[in-house]
């Protein structure tokens, strides 16, 4: 058999006009590593969003990060150049992450690799992606280097086009060790076990230098097909893992890393919970550890009953954000149903009456989608707050592969089907005469309002 490879994981830089770290960590990476490793390869990891890289943060060049609640916080980063396509933007321009004499220093004290992974997260960050790939052919030249990732397999044609990458991935998961095989001749010990979510090792969080949170994944997929959502296209396939594997990494987490902030990155958190989530909580409440959980992704509200928001509330659960997205039942329907205002309320005051602190509550709102008025939006932030909770804008990002992008393509004056740095949700492409740039940043402002 040929040697095992050494195989270098990149998290690459954001580009974009802002960026917080709101418990962002490239899970999938770690998942990759954790298998790599136990297959017998070798595996190293680069985090070009490390906020606590100290080169970066003392170099002169580079606007420091900050430390925010919970683990969250402030990319460093450092002005750069607007791309042609947001020329008419006044808005400064960044790239988020450590300095790129950082990178070049931490390339030269690795081992050379065999192959390079990179991965890639929102579409109109693909800049920071290019980027990152250029300094890696610079430094590393001759080895291959594949990307991976949201990017690259919303956007293929553009990701082989434009990033420079010798492979671009958009094959699933149990693909990878015959391609590793191929182009390495070293065949992984556990290619069977690529192919079952239930017994993939722990996420390799340990390669990261320093968690201020972790990620923490119980449940691929999501059983809703919303029409403005790549959930389902990204992951076709609902797989849940049971109670005694979420509580053990959990712990082991907390006990080995020293983490107390843990982050849900499910798309449907609290559905089909019984043999998994549930239980494991319910431990948790009784045994410890002490820990505090967020969920980002928001939950779907139809769950929230008493009996839940108690078990949430016992169990850790400080974060919450509920995804209402709208308040208008027709919009509703036709965005799924998957809730109403009469359960949102209900949802409310179930996790009020569990202890839980109307700050610690934020709603989501979708804002700006093809046949939606600002009118639209606007009563549901005045719902929000009827509930006495905060509203939250989430603005609309057309997205490759959705049952919404023909409408979002054929609406938008901007050209999203050949630029993905127009599906930025900053930039707004799906402006129109009813439903303006100053309708937006007037709705946002509302939700800033006292909402009390």
């Amino acid at each position: 058999m040929a040697k095992a490879p050494l195989i270098l994981m990149v998290n690459p830089w954001i580009t974009d006009f802002a960026a917080h770290d709101l418990w962002a960590k490239p899970m999938g990476l770690f998942i990759l590593a954790s298998l790599l490793k136990e297959g017998g390869c070798g595996v190293e990891y680069i985090d070009c969003l490390d906020r606590h890289d100290d080169f970066t943060n003392d170099h002169s060049d580079v606007l420091r990060g900050a430390p925010k609640k919970f683990g969250t916080g402030k990319y460093p980063r450092m002005s750069i150049r607007r791309p042609e396509a947001y020329s008419g933007s006044r808005r400064f321009y960044y790239r988020h992450g450590i300095h790129p004499e950082s990178f070049r220093r931490k390339l030269h004290e690795l081992e050379r690799p065999d192959l390079v992974w990179i991965t890639s997260s929102m579409t109109y960050w693909y800049p920071g992606v290019r980027e990152s790939l250029e300094l890696i052919r610079e430094e590393l030249p001759g080895v291959p280097v594949w990307l991976g990732g949201i990017y690259a397999k919303l956007c293929p044609d553009h990701a082989k086009r434009n990033s420079g990458a010798d492979l671009v991935f958009t094959g699933t998961l149990p693909e990878l060790p015959g391609l590793v095989a191929q182009h390495t001749g070293f065949s992984l010990s556990n290619a069977s076990v690529w192919t079952d979510f239930s017994l993939f090792p722990s996420p390799a969080l340990e390669l990261a230098q320093k968690l201020d949170y972790a990620p923490i994944l119980t449940g691929l997929g999501c059983p809703y097909r919303c029409p403005y959502c790549a959930s389902a296209k990204l992951q076709p396939e609902l797989k849940r893992l049971g109670a005694e594997k979420i509580y053990s990494e959990i712990l082991r987490v907390h006990e080995l890393l020293g983490v107390s902030d843990f982050a849900f990155y499910d798309d449907a958190l609290l559905l089909d919970t019984e043999r998994g989530l549930k239980p494991a909580l319910e431990r948790i409440a009784r045994e410890g550890p002490k820990v505090r959980f967020h969920v980002p992704n928001a939950l779907h509200i139809r769950s929230l009953s008493s009996d839940w928001c108690n078990l949430l509330r016992a169990s850790g659960f400080r974060t919450i954000r509920l995804g209402l997205e709208t308040a208008a039942d027709a919009k509703n329907r036709e965005w799924g149903g998957k809730v109403d205002l009469e359960l949102f309320y209900s949802g409310v005051e179930n996790l009020l009456a569990a202890g839980f602190e109307r700050d610690e509550i934020g709603v989501y709102l979708l804002c700006g989608l093809p046949g939606q008025t600002p009118e639209e939006v606007a009563e549901g932030i005045a719902a929000v707050k009827k509930a006495g909770v905060r509203p939250r804008i989430a603005e609309y990002s057309p997205i490759p592969g959705t049952a919404m992008w023909e409408d979002a393509a054929a609406l938008s004056s901007y050209d999203i089907q050949s630029e993905p740095l127009y599906h930025n949700n900053t930039f707004f492409a799906c402006r129109r005469s009813d439903f303006t740039l100053e309708d937006m940043e007037a709705l946002k402002k509302m939700t800033r309002l006292d909402h009390k």
